[in-house]
């Protein structure tokens, strides 16, 4: 399978002139894929419970995609 960027260089362009760099941009759709992909992939177990470190990323959305 081959993995498409999520936004295009042009919308980088104009995303840039609009916020100071340095600046993280996340694929919301991705992260929900990758943490459902995870979810379905250990439900034989049914005491199975994700962790996060909270260190690695302290953004409050991104938890609460989580």
């Amino acid at each position: 399978m081959k993995k498409e960027p999520f936004v295009t260089k042009e919308q980088i362009e104009e995303i840039v002139k609009s916020y100071p760099t340095p600046f993280h941009l996340y694929d919301e759709k991705g992260i929900r894929e990758n943490a459902k992909a995870v979810k379905e992939a250990f439900a034989w177990n049914p005491g199975f419970r994700e962790y996060f470190a909270v260190k690695a990323t302290p953004n409050p959305f991104l938890l609460n995609i989580l």
